[in-house]
């Protein structure tokens, strides 16, 4: 494994078993022990875990801990798909409203060059579509958190609720179908409801296994989405839920 690798490795363990040990994950990784030392050390300094004797501890009490770095490159290809599946419902003219998240970064890369108008809640999608003077783009404003590069705030919400929106693309970090979806912060949650509410149509794109998870703030039912876009690992009973509350689903 490599380093990026490894370190994605020790966080998906800690999110799984609350605990890791350093000769386990030399063991798994196939690397020495002071390399993972060394990655323990890293991953503490980013506040992602907490050392103790013989390895680490996760300090996460709910939601989710990596990076956004390597969540990005988490199931990139289901990502891909997914995105791509969304590229296929827009029109070009279309006013598009782009949730913040990895999987609304993959559809960023296939919306590049198409036009249509764009905002953007990530400054990380907003890199991707500024680069094509086909797609106009329009950022809400506000604060910007970090490492997600996501806007928040009073300032952004208003930027969004500006706009009439034909498309919001939203992505959650959960949304078991008898709680809606979900998040872990108030502000990402104030951010999606706004997409939501300003928009005519809405278009979930998530990965299937956040189908079967719940998050600590709710956003919105599974009522309001129109289109529910995930790929076929999802859970039948999952979808009938949705299908049953009038959304279109669309297996990727």
């Amino acid at each position: 494994m490599n380093s990026e690798e490894r370190l994605r490795f020790v966080v998906e363990e800690l999110a799984r078993t609350g605990r890791v040990g350093v000769a386990e994950l030399a063991h798994d990784t196939g690397t020495s022990e002071m390399t993972i030392r060394r990655d323990l050390d890293l991953l503490q300094s980013q506040g992602l875990v907490r050392r103790v004797r013989g390895g680490a501890v996760g300090v996460a009490l709910r939601g989710e801990v990596i990076p956004f770095t390597l969540r990005d490159k988490q199931g990139k290809e289901v990502k891909r798909r997914l995105a791509a599946a969304v590229a296929e419902l827009i029109s070009d003219g279309e006013a598009v409203a782009l949730d913040n998240g990895t999987t609304c970064l993959a559809v960023a890369r296939e919306l590049s060059g198409r036009a249509i108008t764009v905002m953007p809640l990530s400054l990380h999608s907003a890199v991707v579509l500024g680069e094509s003077a086909r797609t106009k783009l329009i950022m809400p404003g506000g604060e910007v958190s970090s490492p997600e590069l996501a806007s928040y705030g009073a300032t952004a919400e208003a930027g969004v609720r500006g706009i009439h929106f034909d498309t919001a693309v939203v992505s959650s970090c959960a949304a078991l179908p008898a709680h809606g979806l979900t998040t872990n912060t108030l502000a990402d949650a104030a951010m999606k409801r706004a997409l939501i509410e300003s928009s005519a149509r809405v278009v979930l794109a998530i990965e299937s296994a956040k189908l079967e998870r719940t998050a600590m703030v709710t956003v919105a039912g599974a009522d309001a989405v129109d289109v529910l876009v995930t790929d076929a690992d999802a859970d039948a009973a999952a979808l009938e839920v949705y299908r049953s509350a009038d959304v279109e689903i669309r297996l990727a």
